[in-house]
């Protein structure tokens, strides 16, 4: 007798919904079983919980238990999970490398039939375009709503108002100091030293926790407070009462906008070709694209350098005594671009190894490692705000320490905003099979007519990293090329 196990998910949503409830769904599937004389191995129950989510309590229960049943059973198909990639990742990857098959009780089809299979994948697809249809109405209605100038609703209330019955309400504590805000930065005081004064006055946000450099920042730009609604970058006059004046705000804009024009400009993106490919081979660090010049307004020199040899930021150096060099950036680009048109390119190879490194490389341990700093920098803080307000430090010993803390915090959030940048730019540069294999016969010719964009896609889709040291070693993403 073949051993199941039934999982079964609800949304806080479709809780009422009529087929979906856990009774209903739970009901229907124990019929199931009997009907096919299957034994019940255990019942998993995710009472509450998305389907776009994996990370769900009785998901993982489950997983835990693949050794010990035969088969996974589930009402329909998005009640595993809404998500095209998650589910084929779950069946693939999981159950059926684990010798458990699929059934899906409404679709009428198990993974252990040829045609349960194929058809796995036609109805991943269209549980996915569901998913889809449901967020694109999610965003007609927020911008319904915000041309009728009501708040979008959920979370992320603005600090200085209260959602009650589908409106956004002053509240007069937080309002009090949103106009303070606005007020000290008209007066000169910068975003990192009016959250100084805010927490030495005991103010807290909505959420009960001290001020931060990055959140001033937010409420400067926030046109909510000058009575308007947001959505996708247009504005809409709001129903709410507004708590600074549209001049006020303006004003704050101007400032806000000259500060920024005033800086030292820092280096800008130029066509980096290997942007993203690089890595040191002495220290494991990254190599950034830099440039210098000689004299003001002398023609600019482009370099590739490891973080560690630049010693900065300090959270990408992996070790200050790295003896890597400057790569000219012409000459490192070059070599990688002659390696790549003599590739011996084999056909045959390429299509056997495609699948096993489509996925475009992304960093989100590098963007996970980064956070953890960030947080690390919030308890330092929270640690010397609490010597203050217990009165074994005086203000004075700490502000120093405070801002200087508040800076590193701001280094850190601007470098995770370039990663998911470059985390996004990845997604994209990847290349079907087809194309890859249009190219073996006539690659040379395409790569000179190609524009600097389509050269990045080329190379990001045959090239997993380039480990440089006193020499240059590509890491392709086909095997033996």
């Amino acid at each position: 007798m073949k051993k199941a196990s039934i999982y079964i998910r609800v949304s806080t949503q479709e809780q009422a919904k009529e087929g979906y409830s856990i009774a209903a769904q739970q009901d229907k599937l124990i019929a199931y079983c009997k009907a096919k004389n299957w034994s019940i191995y255990d019942i998993y129950i995710d009472d509450g919980y998305t389907g776009t989510n994996l990370d769900r309590p009785g998901i993982n229960q489950l997983l835990d238990h693949l050794n010990d049943i035969d088969i996974v059973l589930v009402y329909k198909l998005d009640r595993l999970s809404r998500s095209q990639r998650d589910v084929l990742y779950l069946v693939e990857e999981k159950l059926l490398n684990s010798n458990v098959d699929f059934v899906s009780l409404l679709e009428s089809f198990d993974t252990s039939t040829p045609f349960g299979r194929a058809m796995l994948g036609i109805l991943a697809v269209f549980a996915q375009l569901e998913r889809e249809t449901i967020i694109e109405r999610s965003k007609l209605g927020k911008e319904r709503r915000a041309k009728e100038g009501l708040w979008r609703g959920g979370g992320n209330i603005p600090i200085g108002y209260d959602f009650v019955n589908d409106e956004l309400i002053i509240n007069p504590y937080e309002t009090m100091q949103i106009q303070e805000i606005f007020h000290l930065y008209t007066q000169g005081y910068g975003q990192d030293k009016i959250a100084a004064l805010l927490n030495e006055k005991g103010l807290k946000t909505n959420s009960g926790a001290k001020w931060t450099g990055s959140q001033i920042r937010r409420a400067l730009n926030l046109k909510t407070y000058a009575g308007y609604i947001e959505y996708n970058g247009e504005y809409y006059p709001g129903n709410h009462k507004a708590i600074i004046s549209a001049e006020l705000f303006d004003t704050i804009a101007k400032l806000l906008h000259e500060k920024k024009s005033s800086k030292h400009p820092t280096v800008q993106k130029s066509k980096y070709l290997l942007g993203g490919m690089l890595w040191c081979g002495y220290c494991g660090a990254r190599l950034k694209a830099n440039w210098s010049s000689k004299g003001k307004g002398g023609p600019k020199y482009y370099f590739y350098i490891c973080y560690s040899k630049a010693k900065r930021p300090l959270h990408m150096v992996k070790d200050p005594n790295c003896p890597s060099k400057y790569w000219k950036m012409n000459k490192l680009d070059a070599m990688v671009i002659k390696q790549l048109l003599e590739l011996p390119l084999n056909k045959d190879k390429i299509i056997a190894t495609y699948e096993e490194n489509k996925e475009a490389i992304t960093f989100h341990e590098d963007k996970i490692v980064l956070e953890q700093q960030i947080s690390e920098v919030d308890k330092q803080i929270d640690r010397l705000m609490d010597l203050y307000q217990n009165g074994k430090i005086p203000a004075q010993k700490i502000s120093d320490r405070i801002d200087s803390l508040y800076q590193d915090r701001k280094k850190l959030e601007k470098t995770i905003s370039a990663l998911e940048k470059e985390m996004s730019e990845e997604e994209q540069l990847h290349v079907s099979l087809d194309e890859v294999l249009s190219m073996l016969g006539n690659f040379e010719p395409i790569w000179n007519e190609a524009t600097f964009e389509e050269k990045r896609i080329i190379l990001k889709d045959f090239i997993k990293k380039i480990v440089v040291t006193d020499r240059v070693e590509i890491v392709w993403n086909y095997k033996n090329l």
